[in-house]
C-alpha cells in the first residue's frame, strides 16, 4: 500500500522540480542522523509526495524507484551549500498543481490530521524549520488535493492524457513506469471518485457531517469487484460516509434498501446503533436510489451485506 509523505524544501524546490527528485545528505553536519533524511530511504515506488514552498503546495509527485547514494547535484541552489556532499536522491516525477494550494486556506479541515510529532506544519500553519521529508495521513493528503479537485476538476485527466508521468529521461534507467503508471491512475481515480461524490451526496446520510475532513467516499460495489473503470468511478457507486459508518456498510454491518432505507444485518451487535446514536435512523429512508444506484445496492447486499 502506497504511503504519502510531505517535503518542505523551499530553497531547493526548484531544482528539485526541475530535475524530478528530491535530495538529503545522509547526516546532519555534524554526523549525526536525522529524521528528516531517514525518510528517503523509506519512501518506495508508488509513494505520493507533496511539496510544500513559500506558504503553498505547487506540485505533488509520484515516487519512481526507491533512493539510492548520489553526490549532490552541482546545480543546486545556494541554501544547500552547507549540506554534506555524500547523499540520498529519490527520483520523483512531478506535477504542477493550478492554482497552488495554501494549506491555511482550509486550516480549520486539516489542522487536526497532521502528525503531533515530526509536522511539516506548525500550530500557525507555517512550515516547520528543519523538516525536510515526512511522512502524513492518507487523510491529509486526500483532502488537500480534493480541494485542489475543486479549483480545478480537469487537472488530472489533463495530467493522465499528456503522459507528463513518464515523458522526463533524467532518471529512465531507474524507473518502473508501467508499474508506477498503474499506481498514479489508481491514485488520481481514487481522488476523482471522491470528489464526485462528495459533490453529489454533500454528507453523511446517517450522522449529517458535511465536513470533507471527516467523511470517505465509501464504494456501495467494492472497488476490487467492478468489472471496469465506469464502475469504480461512478459516483452513484458511492456514498459520503462518516469514517466509523464506514467501517459498518464495508464490512457488511449496514446497508441500504433499494427504497433508500437504512438496514441492520442481524450480525451487527444490538447495542452499537445505541451506542452510535442511530438506531432511530434504522428503516428511516435516508438515501436516494435511482436506477444506476441501485444495482450497485443489490450487489451491496448480495455479497457484502451479513445476513
Amino acid at each position: 500500500m502506497a504511503r504519502f509523505w510531505w517535503v518542505n524544501h523551499k530553497q531547493t524546490a526548484r531544482d528539485e522540480i526541475a530535475g524530478s527528485f528530491l535530495w538529503s545528505p545522509k547526516t546532519k553536519a555534524n554526523g549525526n542522523r536525522n529524521y528528516f533524511y531517514d525518510t528517503m530511504i523509506e519512501a518506495l515506488p508508488g509513494d505520493c509526495v507533496l511539496s510544500y514552498a513559500n506558504g503553498q503546495i505547487s506540485h505533488f509527485g509520484v515516487v519512481l524507484e526507491a533512493a539510492y547514494s548520489e553526490g549532490k547535484p552541482e546545480f543546486m541552489a545556494v541554501g544547500s551549500d552547507a549540506w554534506d556532499h555524500d547523499g540520498w536522491l529519490l527520483p520523483v516525477s512531478w506535477q504542477s498543481l493550478t492554482p497552488a494550494v495554501r494549506p491555511k486556506q482550509l486550516w480549520d479541515q486539516i489542522e487536526h490530521l497532521f502528525p503531533e510529532k515530526y509536522s511539516p506544519l506548525n500550530s500557525k500553519g507555517d512550515g516547520n524549520q528543519g523538516c525536510y521529508l515526512t511522512e502524513i495521513s492518507d487523510s491529509l493528503f486526500q483532502t488537500i488535493l480534493a480541494f485542489s479537485l475543486e479549483k480545478n476538476s480537469s487537472l488530472f485527466a489533463n495530467a493522465l492524457k499528456s503522459g507528463s508521468w513518464s515523458d522526463s529521461d533524467i532518471f529512465s534507467t531507474h524507473r518502473k513506469t508501467t508499474e508506477v503508471a498503474r499506481v498514479v491512475q489508481q491514485r488520481l481515480g481514487q481522488l476523482e471518485f471522491r470528489r464526485a461524490v462528495l459533490e453529489l451526496e454533500g454528507a453523511c446520510p446517517i450522522t449529517g457531517v458535511g465536513n470533507p475532513a471527516f467523511l470517505r467516499a465509501s464504494h456501495i460495489k467494492p472497488w476490487r469487484d467492478c468489472k471496469d473503470a465506469q464502475e469504480r468511478l461512478d459516483p452513484h457507486n458511492g456514498l459520503a460516509l462518516a469514517p466509523h459508518v464506514d467501517v459498518l456498510f464495508d464490512q457488511g454491518y449496514i446497508s441500504f434498501d433499494v427504497g433508500g432505507c437504512l438496514i441492520l444485518s442481524n450480525a451487527c451487535p444490538p447495542t452499537l446503533p445505541v451506542q452510535w446514536a442511530f438506531e432511530g435512523k434504522i428503516g428511516v429512508e435516508l438515501i436516494k436510489v435511482g436506477n444506476r444506484r441501485r444495482k450497485f445496492l443489490k450487489h451491496h447486499h448480495q455479497h457484502v451485506f451479513k445476513r
